[in-house]
């Protein structure tokens, strides 16, 4: 029987291939011939087809993928005493049109029967019958197309398949008869995929970051798209036959622990493309059973709350989202919402708020400002002796005199235990019109202040301690290490300057907030939850403030438990915008090693702290970065040396013009971690299918999208070193409708 049967769907493998039985067989079960290959390279191949063929097979895409074997391994009965070596198939993708050897003679055959056909156009006498005969338009349709060598499929001693990223014989003769893999087949090679290093049966050495992990299976992230036009695709799955629109899907542990590059320029879909990963971590992590925190930095919003174009929001997938709002009141902590502010004035969080204030002055160059933050008002006071202790808790006054100067008002009935001597209160009390400071409380030389009556005493004793000569009754805060600098601070006047530089950190204190947020989302990602921080309402100072602080805590902790020798919270940060972030002089300037960013990069992977990073600059990343990331998207771009850059990296060569040109949403390339190779997908779209989906690995009940956003209470286990945040703030969902 032939090679190839012809019926009214096309030109298709005969039915004996549909029987075979072997997996390397079924790769070649649902596909369409379409020609040979008479030029095979251990790179490249050249194929010869024909328009009729390539009709039949619903078209031939830039970047579709193509089977090559042995005529035997096509064939409708496999030749008995066939050679073992044969066995095999290789992948192809069809990188651009060919030249044939007589290429030269067919353009001059195709034009000649071109100016027939315009002569007979216009003449006022057509000549009746056809132009040209048979063989001479057979010649005339005659193709071909330069392929990429992927590597080959062929079967292990179990009869498993294997993927080679290779082949090991180039045959001279043209052997090789070529396919185009549809429906099941292409199915097969789409869901293919490779363990990484570490992983494989056996090894024992480079062990991947997430190696110890469960698989927890795969999860659909879109369907195979080859081509932005997609006229022929759409009428292959009208008819059923020939259509190469499958499903393709992810290891959503690939994602986990690993750093993964979003790459395409705004509305290109890498904010839907995040919302899917972070939907397929969350669920695997519930089908497998382990924890694994996502923390989103929000800038916009488009996480945090529902919108018409989704259907849906993302805090809707499970009741394990939290969402942490700047500048959250009482009511929005009532709706549900977390706040991401501080109580400056909270005795417990006095380490964090001099982290925070360190953080905004660090560029500050001004030495005064240098200076003070070089003072130290956050040590522990436990252990000091009594006079050291003393000497912070007047750092401490010094500091919140400065804070309620600069507008942050502490809650309502606050009152400080200003330290002093019998002296310095009288002092205040006639020379100051303190006359309502209370008394000093027997055996322990404090002073309940209100916030006024703390202003007021710290400027008279800040004017004394800046004095040439300091009076003996400031003693206690003239020898406080620091003092000046602090007291400079105090009652330095100017539009800029003094008490002034602390004005910006208004948007991060709240009277009402009852814990760091730093620690509260810390904690929140240790029991596995998704953390979304909705930075929408703050400057870019605040939001990148905020947001190092945050970050600089999770590694604080995260390199805690490493040395202590505790196994490792997988956690998964995603960065927009990461070319602010990330970019190639942070990393060339020694002060870099300080960067939380820098940090995050370089130590996320024995932290098991994934990246998520999507920009438009590909080139602003530093190749350290680059070069250690795992998993690659890459959609529309439109600036060709972004795409240049992009080209360095595995095989996105290939695809530079199409990166360059098709700018349909969602429209991406990927390359994971356990992908055999990279394929052009177009991304599902976030909606409440998925939302369910994910919501069912959380044994929770379906939502009906923007209809049902209705609190819901998270059950999780409790984790002994980590807080729990819904005893402190509620465990209700936010309602996003404000």
């Amino acid at each position: 029987m032939s090679t190839v049967e012809r019926d009214g769907a096309g030109l298709r493998l005969g039915q004996a291939a549909a029987a075979g039985a072997s997996q390397l067989r079924a790769l070649l079960r649902e596909a369409t011939y379409i020609g040979g290959i008479f030029d095979l390279g251990y790179q490249e191949a050249s194929l010869i087809s024909n328009d009729a063929w390539v009709r039949l097979a619903n078209g031939v895409p830039q970047h579709c993928f193509l089977l090559a074997a042995v005529k035997e391994m096509t064939s409708d009965e496999e030749a008995v005493g066939m050679d073992t070596a044969d066995r095999e198939v290789i992948l192809l993708r069809v990188l651009r049109e060919a030249s044939l050897p007589n290429q030269s003679e067919l353009v001059s055959l195709r034009a000649e029967m071109m100016d027939r056909i315009v002569t007979e156009r216009y003449q006022t006498r057509p000549q009746g019958g056809p132009l040209a005969d048979v063989l001479t338009r057979e010649v005339m349709q005659r193709a071909a197309f330069r392929c990429q060598v992927l590597g080959t499929f062929y079967e292990d001693r179990a009869g498993e398949l294997q993927f080679g990223k290779d082949i090991d014989n180039v045959y001279a003769a043209g052997r090789y008869e070529v396919v185009k893999p549809w429906g099941a087949s292409l199915q097969l090679i789409v869901d293919h995929c490779e363990l990484p290093l570490g992983e494989r049966e056996g090894e024992t050495e480079d062990v991947a970051p997430n190696a110890e992990l469960p698989d927890g299976g795969r999860f659909p992230i879109g369907t195979l798209r080859y081509s932005s036009t997609r006229r022929r695709e759409l009428m292959a799955n009208e008819s059923e036959a020939g259509s190469t629109d499958v499903t393709v899907s992810v290891r959503a542990k690939d994602f986990v622990a690993h750093k993964t590059a979003v790459f395409g320029m705004t509305r290109a879909g890498k904010s839907n493309t995040m919302k899917v990963i972070a939907t397929a971590v969350h669920q695997y992590a519930h089908e497998a059973d382990v924890k694994v925190g996502q923390l989103i930095f929000d800038p916009t919003g488009e996480y945090a709350y529902p919108n018409k174009q989704d259907g849906t929001a993302l805090f809707q997938i499970s009741g394990e989202v939290r969402v942490y709002r700047l500048g959250a009141t009482q009511r929005d902590i009532a709706s549900g919402f977390r706040p991401l502010s501080l109580n400056f004035y909270r005795t417990e969080d006095v380490a964090a708020v001099w982290s925070l204030i360190c953080t905004l002055l660090r560029d500050h160059t001004a030495q005064y400002v240098r200076n003070f933050i070089t003072a130290e008002p956050d040590l522990e006071t436990d252990g000091l002796d009594i006079g050291d202790r003393r000497r912070v808790e007047a750092l401490r006054a010094m500091l919140y005199a400065c804070l309620i100067k600069a507008g942050l008002r502490p809650p309502n009935g606050w009152t400080y235990p200003l330290p002093m001597k019998g002296e310095l209160h009288d002092k205040l009390v006639q020379q100051n019109g303190l006359d309502t400071l209370p008394p000093i409380r027997p055996n322990y030389n404090y002073s309940n202040a209100v916030p006024d009556q703390l202003v007021a005493a710290c400027e008279f004793i800040a004017r004394s301690v800046r004095e040439p000569t300091s009076p003996a009754f400031v003693d206690l805060y003239s020898k406080a290490e620091g003092m000046d600098s602090m007291a400079r601070v105090l009652v330095t006047s100017g539009v800029a300057s003094g008490w002034r530089i602390l004005q910006p950190l208004r948007p991060f204190h709240s009277p009402i907030s009852s814990l760091d947020y730093a620690e509260a989302i810390y904690s929140d990602l240790a029991r596995g939850r998704i953390v979304i921080v909705d930075l929408s309402r703050g400057n870019e100072l605040v939001l990148q403030t905020c947001s190092e602080r945050v970050v600089n805590h999770i590694l604080a902790r995260a390199s805690q438990r490493f040395r202590e020798g505790k196994p490792p919270r997988p956690m998964q940060i995603f960065i927009e915008e990461a070319h602010q972030l990330l970019h190639r002089d942070k990393f060339n300037k020694a002060a870099g090693e300080h960067d939380p960013y820098v940090r995050l990069a370089k130590e996320s992977a024995k932290y098991k702290i994934g990246m998520i990073y999507a920009t438009q600059e590909v080139s602003s990343v530093d190749e350290s970065i680059l070069s250690n990331t795992a998993n690659w998207i890459a959609a529309y771009l439109n600036n060709a040396n972004e795409a240049k850059k992009l080209a360095a990296y595995y095989d996105f060569d290939r695809f530079t013009a199409q990166i360059l040109s098709a700018d349909d949403r969602g429209f991406i390339r990927l390359r994971t971690d356990s992908a055999a190779y990279t394929m052009p997908v177009q991304v599902r779209k976030f909606d409440i299918e998925m939302v369910n989906k994910a919501r069912a690995a959380a044994g929770l009940e379906p939502t009906e999208g923007l209809t049902d956003l209705e609190p819901e209470v998270a059950t999780s286990a409790d984790d002994e070193d980590v807080v729990d945040t819904d005893e402190i703030f509620g465990a209700e969902q936010p309602l996003g409708n404000d």
